[in-house]
C-alpha cells in the first residue's frame, strides 16, 4: 500500500476515534482537572488514568465500544505492518475498500462469506 494512502487512512482512523470520544471528554474534563491538580506522581496517576478510562468505557454504548475496538485494532495492524491484509485468508484487501472502511479487517470475499453465514 502506498505510504501516502496509509497515512491518510491512519489519520481517518484517529479522527473517527476522536469523534466517538469527543462528547465524553467534554463531560469528563472536570475529573481530569481534579486528578491533574493533585500533583500526584507514579502509580497513583497511572491508577487514576486507568479508572478514568474505565469510566469512559462504561459510558459508551456497545456499538461505540465495538467501533473503538475495530479502530484500535486497525491502528495496531498499521503499527505491526500487517494492515491491508485479510485476517482470514491473508490476501490483500482492496485499497478502495480500506479508504471507504479503514477499520476493515477482511477482504470482500471473506466478509461476504461471513455475512452469508449470518443469514
Amino acid at each position: 500500500m502506498r505510504t501516502k494512502v496509509l497515512e491518510s487512512i491512519k489519520k481517518k482512523l484517529v479522527r473517527k476515534m476522536n469523534e466517538i470520544l469527543e462528547d465524553l471528554e467534554e463531560t469528563e474534563d472536570d475529573e481530569i482537572s481534579t486528578i491533574e491538580s493533585d500533583n500526584v506522581i507514579g502509580d497513583i496517576v497511572d491508577k487514576a488514568n486507568s479508572i478514568y478510562e474505565m469510566q469512559i468505557y462504561d459510558k459508551l454504548s456497545e456499538k461505540e465500544r465495538d467501533k473503538l475496538h475495530e479502530i484500535s485494532e486497525a491502528l495496531k495492524r498499521i503499527e505491526e505492518g500487517v494492515y491491508g491484509r485479510c485476517v482470514v485468508c491473508g490476501n490483500k484487501i482492496d485499497e478502495k475498500r480500506l479508504i471507504a472502511i479503514p477499520e476493515a479487517k477482511k477482504c470482500i470475499v471473506c466478509k461476504a462469506a461471513e455475512e452469508k453465514r449470518k443469514f
